[in-house]
């Protein structure tokens, strides 16, 4: 099989569960810890705990009673020098946020835990009430894979990958930044994006949108409505 053209690996590549740069595949398998147990919408079960430290849970149905969206959006794994433009389909992070009852300016942090019972990843404030902040249940055109985080996942644009959880089962607000697991296994200094990634894909400031169209393989042009520029975004 064909490797992905481009793709650099980090110093500390043998600490991946799965690394799977395919070139046949639209979106490599990246995992540091081995994937949880496949489950169903019907099982999705999110913790949600606030500053009152008070746990509670939330399934698929719970999810349908919020604004859905579409938008295409970049996904870039700056680690592994790769990105790739995807169209998501899930609801604004801070709409989630805001229906869970953890949206207030209290919490200044929050943390995103996946099912793997290992990874974690955290965002501010600003960073999970940005406009391009989601959670994710479509990857282009279909279902979100099993083997790409689904039933659920986060999708942060404009930070690197890693921060994007996959197979999301629990999110928590905080008063002080709880970091992530990247940072505290010094694998990254930083979630954020350099300057050459953000130009490329017109990843504007905090709170901003997308400005411009992504140059995509033809087929992609000629699939697409013209019009629908990188960051476009439709509501259901």
């Amino acid at each position: 099989m064909a490797a992905r053209e481009g793709v650099r690996y980090p110093k500390f590549k043998e600490h991946f569960s799965v690394l799977d740069f395919n070139a046949e595949r639209a979106v490599p398998v990246i995992s540091l810890y081995d994937l949880p147990k496949e489950i169903s919408k019907e099982e999705v079960k999110i913790s949600v705990c606030g500053l009152d430290c008070k746990k509670r849970f939330y399934g698929w149905n719970d999810f349908q009673k919020i604004k859905k969206v579409k938008t295409r959006m970049p996904l870039i794994c700056q680690i592994f020098n790769w990105a790739e433009i995807i169209r998501w389909e899930g609801w604004k992070l801070k709409d989630v946020l805001e229906s869970f009852g953890i949206a207030d300016k209290e919490n200044r942090y929050y943390a995103f835990y996946s099912d793997d019972g290992n990874y974690f990843e955290s965002l501010s404030r600003k960073e999970a009430l940005d406009e391009r902040s989601l959670i994710i249940y479509g990857m282009n055109g279909e279902d979100l894979s099993h083997e790409h985080g689904g039933p659920i996942r986060l999708a942060v644009p404009f930070l690197q990958g890693y921060k994007s959880v996959k197979w999301l089962c629990g999110i928590r607000s905080f008063q002080n930044d709880p970091l992530g697991i990247k940072i505290l296994l010094a694998q990254s200094k930083t979630g954020k994006l350099a300057p050459s990634w953000k130009n490329k894909y017109g990843l504007g400031p905090l709170e901003g949108r997308v400005i411009h169209h992504e140059r995509l393989p033809l087929q992609e042009k000629t699939e697409s409505n013209p019009n629908n520029s990188v960051g476009s975004e439709n509501r259901e």
